[in-house]
């Protein structure tokens, strides 16, 4: 069973949104399931980076329509994703140095910021990206 499952709840109705969506959920789940095996150290930062720059790439590419189209809450989704990043940022360099890094706390702050995140910021611009053509 899935640490996080993909469901409708998630959706923010944008094909190429959700699929992103859906691959940062399987990178979660892959780190999850590498920590339940108590993987090696080297391990987690290959996941850690893999994911941080998958979720670059797609904080990227939301922040580009949000800048084309002004999306009056861009300021603020941009901090939270520069947020979520300078954490797994944090962790990944802790992991690199030999620090003890508690890996469940990790995953469930991994899973709780992108549910929470896509529920509630991501949900705010359904409307406004699908009206300016995203699909």
């Amino acid at each position: 069973m899935a640490f996080l499952n993909w469901t409708e709840s998630l959706s923010v109705k944008i094909n190429s949104i959700d699929e992103q969506h859906k691959k940062l959920i399987e990178l979660i789940n892959g780190f999850y399931e590498q920590v339940s095996h108590r993987t090696n150290d080297e391990n987690i930062s290959i996941l850690l980076k893999g994911m941080k720059d998958y979720t670059q790439m797609h904080f990227d590419y939301e922040e580009k329509y949000m800048k084309q189209f002004n999306y009056p809450d861009y300021p603020s989704h941009k901090k939270e994703h520069d947020f979520f990043i300078s954490k797994v940022a944090e962790v990944e360099e802790k992991v690199k140095k030999g620090k003890v890094v508690l890996s469940f706390e990790i995953t469930s702050f991994l899973k709780d910021w992108i549910k929470n995140h896509i529920q509630g910021s991501d949900k705010k611009y359904t409307a406004f990206f699908i009206k300016n053509g995203i699909k």
